[in-house]
């Protein structure tokens, strides 16, 4: 019996220093994306980026205040052709406050899962389902520094609709982003930890490299990188997923004045979480 008790507070107390570290994890990086904005940051709004540029800016910085809905797909593919997964993001940002003192953007996520689970025969089925749904909250202060970055509050609700498409379920964390524009090069990024339910420890980080090329035969264009960057403190074994690869986009005005980015990106799992797809598709 008290063997039993040894290990289970070692496990417990294991698990706070990974949680505390995944803290200062997010807040040592928060801290080298600030350094970098403020020594080579230029302001947004330089008079050469004209309509275009300032829309292209806006849906790829996340810390921006605007009003809108974003789709991001991830298709999955491999080992198999049974492991292919599907996990479509909508994503609807609205600015809540935007006063002298700074702006309170909304960063909502809901994700639809489609995950491949056991069937009869052997064989994988491709089960769909709502996942849980997730609330950000940024406040971004004015500064004059040629740099923006906010941080705030993370809700997870537990919205899932099967058990296979649980993620967090009921939880909670913080999230933290950053975003500058150096020449034609747009640098950021997203950084989030989140705690939830089964042990549900996770931290996300997000690096968001532009470069924008402004004239082209095809007008004005972008390439990057942009993807997700996971580690699991609750997993075994393969906490990692690392993905390697490149986004292109182009960004369209409409004639009533709203904007429609566009981007395609292939990335390999370089590192892979158990169970996971060998590489991805981003649009």
């Amino acid at each position: 019996m008290s063997n039993a008790v040894t290990d289970d507070s070692q496990l417990y107390e294991g698990k706070i220093v990974q949680n505390h570290m995944a803290l200062r994890g997010i807040i040592t990086v928060s801290g080298i994306i600030l350094a970098i904005g403020n020594a080579h940051a230029q302001p947004d709004d330089v008079p050469e980026c004209d309509d275009t540029c300032q829309a292209t800016r806006n849906a790829q910085d996340p810390t921006a205040a605007v009003n809108g809905v974003f789709f991001d797909n991830t298709f999955g593919f491999g080992p198999s052709t049974d492991n292919t997964s599907y996990n479509l993001q909508v994503q609807p940002i609205a600015t809540a406050l935007q006063e002298d003192w700074g702006d309170v953007v909304l960063r909502g996520i809901i994700p639809v899962l489609g995950v491949p689970t056991p069937a009869s025969g052997g064989e994988l089925d491709t089960e769909f389902g709502l996942s849980d749904t997730i609330l950000q909250a940024f406040y971004i202060p004015k500064l004059d520094i040629g740099f923006k970055f906010g941080i705030g509050p993370q809700i997870s609700f537990a919205t899932h609709t099967k058990d296979e498409s649980q993620a967090a379920g009921w939880g909670g964390g913080i999230a933290g982003g950053g975003f500058g524009f150096v020449g034609p090069l747009s640098i950021g990024g997203i950084i989030n930890h989140l705690w939830g339910q089964d042990d549900f420890s996770q931290t996300t980080v997000q690096p968001i490299v532009y470069y924008n090329v402004k004239e082209s035969p095809i007008g004005a264009w972008f390439i990057g990188y942009n993807s997700e960057i996971i580690y699991d403190w609750s997993a075994d074994d393969e906490p990692w997923q690392v993905p390697l690869g490149a986004t292109v986009g182009k960004t369209f005005l409409t004639s009533s004045g709203y904007s429609k980015p566009i981007n395609l990106g292939p990335y390999d799992l370089i590192e892979q979480q158990a169970k996971g797809n060998d590489w991805q598709l981003q649009i």
